[in-house]
């Protein structure tokens, strides 16, 4: 069992350690975000990741699940607290480390891993905390699997599955680096820009001369 989400604590006590906080304003229309340690504690992302397991395994989806964090000094230990809830879940988990989000979805297609639980806050300030996540490539959480998500998690409707599982993705910005410069390069590009330049000028002078 695991306990039941509380939206607020107070920091620096035992039931801020031993019990999961998770504010339901966090649950936006396609992410979620929080104030770390305001909004959510450690044990509320376990539940947001026990919530995710849930929902993907009610969406029928493979329970396969691409992570990462961003480079937020906290972010590191949100990503383990949600992956803990995702291998409770029955998920197992593909670990790429320190990433942008979209590395985050460029593996899902190249590890073939279904779903996606990238932990970042974007342009918030510091202090801000959230997840990126989909169940469904390239395609990302949309108003309807939000709430139902926002609902699973705040009602602790969790689902303890066995077979969840870890995995780090050694040198995976290698990776995706490798893929963005492995591509066909246009040749004399500057020319054949000059020359489109050069013909826009012609065909606008003919059009002058006709008028």
């Amino acid at each position: 069992m695991f306990p039941k989400p509380k939206p607020s604590l107070k920091p620096n006590t035992y039931a801020y350690e031993s019990e999961p906080m998770v504010k339901a304003t966090g649950f936006r229309e396609y992410d979620a975000r929080w104030l770390f340690g305001n909004e959510i504690n450690l044990m509320g992302v376990e539940a947001l990741g026990l919530g995710l397991g849930a929902l993907i395994a009610e969406l029928g989806v493979e329970p396969r699940v691409v992570t990462g964090h961003d480079f937020r000094s906290y972010s590191a230990s949100i990503k383990m607290a949600l992956t803990n809830g995702l291998v409770a879940a029955g998920c197992k988990v593909y670990d790429i480390g320190l990433a942008l989000t979209p590395m985050a979805y460029f593996a899902q297609f190249d590890l073939d891993v279904p779903c996606v639980a990238m932990v970042t806050a974007s342009h918030n300030d510091n202090g801000w905390t959230g997840v990126k996540m989909g169940a469904n490539r390239p395609l990302t959480f949309g108003p309807d699997e939000m709430a139902r998500l926002k609902a699973i998690v705040l009602e602790g409707k969790f689902v303890f599955k066995p077979g969840g599982a870890y995995q780090f993705v050694e040198n995976f910005p290698a990776r995706y680096l490798a893929d963005l410069t492995d591509r066909p390069k246009l040749k004399d590009a500057a020319r054949h820009a000059r020359c489109g330049a050069r013909e826009q000028v012609r065909r606008r002078a003919r059009l002058r001369r006709r008028r």
